[in-house]
Parts: structure tokens; sequence; C-alpha cells
């Protein structure tokens, strides 16, 4: 997964007690975390630690309701972790059992367990938490067609402009590219992009440019990629992306 980041100074996030709404209008401070910390962002499940931050600095805000949601299904997944051979409230990646069936039945379980508490808060932003973890089961079990359903569902209680959606629809973007449709990942990329409380918007849109190259959507590409330098010119793009673009404007010019 590309990692893109701003050359800027922004100051550091104030507290954990922010809002939703806060962490979304600095949309900036989100980034340079990100940025600092690349190796989560890198590893499979980077974008849903990103989710987990940003839920997690707004359960603060919320009431007694929402917290009981959010502390339930915070206790669902300290539950997988521990069925699955971890210790119970730990950090990092979820350890894999040795038997593979084991694992496999401790998934789908679990995939019951989410699916019944975001029925509980469906149309909640607690229900969308439920149905992250929801889709990534199923993508651990290459139920990837589930795993995008949960996700697209996961979408329903976020604005068109909420930080949120940019999260969601980028993790859709990987899935439609683990199923090899590179037209729908460039789409979503797009739809995240074009989100301007979204802090890595433009880490979006280099992936979209490279996912329509790799369409074969050239003109698309390269129309992208001019976007990218007219409006984001500070921005570090991975070396291959950043020479194959430039090698398809090259050739497009000729």
């Amino acid at each position: 997964m590309a990692v893109v980041k701003k050359k800027k100074n922004r100051p550091k996030q104030e507290s954990a007690a922010e809002t939703l709404d806060e962490i979304q209008s600095r949309g900036d401070d989100l980034s340079e975390w990100i940025s600092e910390n690349p190796g989560p962002i890198l590893a499979g499940g980077g974008l849903v630690l990103a989710i987990a931050a940003i839920w997690g600095f707004a359960s603060s805000g919320m009431d007694g309701d929402k917290l009981s949601a959010s502390a339930a299904i915070a206790d669902a997944r300290n539950d997988y972790r521990v069925a699955m051979g971890g210790r119970y409230g730990g950090a990092g990646e979820v350890p894999e059992p040795a038997n593979p069936e084991a694992a496999r039945e401790t998934r789908e379980e679990f995939i019951g367990r989410f699916q019944k508490l975001a029925e509980e808060h469906a149309g909640s932003e607690a229900g969308s938490q439920a149905l992250v973890q929801v889709g990534n089961l199923q993508a651990e079990l290459d139920d990837v067609d589930g795993a995008l359903a949960s996700f697209q569902k996961a979408l329903e209680p976020f604005g068109a402009n909420d930080a949120m959606r940019g999260i969601l629809l980028e993790r859709v973007a990987v899935l439609h590219e683990r199923k090899g449709d590179l037209e729908a990942a460039a789409a979503a990329h797009l739809e995240a992009s074009g989100i301007t409380r979204y802090p890595l918007r433009y880490h979006a849109l280099v992936n979209a440019a490279r996912t329509q190259a790799e369409a074969g959507k050239t003109d698309e590409a390269i129309a992208t990629f001019d976007r990218i330098t007219a409006e984001a010119p500070d921005l570090l793009i991975p070396e291959h992306t950043h020479a194959m673009l430039l090698e398809l404007k090259a050739t497009r010019t000729q």
C-alpha cells in the first residue's frame, strides 16, 4: 500500500478527548501521525488501525448508550484475541493458531457475534464499527465479496464529507484490488480522494492513479497524476508508482 506524506510541520493533537468532528477538522494532524508511523499503514490492516484510532479518540464524546455499544464491541474484539491465543487487551496483530481449522471456526464464530452487534446498533457508528470487524474476518476467510458487502454497509452512518467515509472507502478499494477489479478499486480511491476532511485524500488519489494505470485507463491515470502534481506538489510518491506514471505520461506525449 502506498504511503504519502506532506512536508509540513503541524501541531500535535491536543488530547484523546477530541470528538469525531474535531478530529475531522484536524485531518492534517492525523495524516502527520500516520506519516510518522508508516509501519501500521503498510500492514494489511493498516487502514483499520486508523479507523480504530479515530473511533478511540471520538469515544470520550459519546453518550452512555454509544459508549456501552462501543464497549461491547471492544469486549468482543478482546475475546476474539484470546480465542485466537493472544492476550486480553493486547496490541498488534492477532496471533494465528497452529490449527487452521480451529482458526477458521473461531473466525466464523466471531463473525456471528459481531454481526449480532451490528444488527443491534444498525445505522449507528457503533453498528458500523461492528461491521468493520465482520468485514475483516470475512476477508481473512477469503470471503472478499462478503467483506465488500460489510464495508459498503458500514459506510451508511457517515456523511458525504466525513473522514471516516474516506477510510472505509480505501478499505473497499483494497478489497476490489484483491478481487482483481481494478476499475472498481480506482473508483473507490477517487471517491475517497474527494472527501476534503479525509486526511489521506492525496494518498487515495495516488492509489487511484496507480489502479487506473494498472487497469489500462492510461488517459485517466495521467489526468489523475497531473492533479496530484498540481494540487499537492510536495507529496512524496512511492518510487515505483511515480516511475510508472511518468513513463505513461512520456509515452503519451511522444
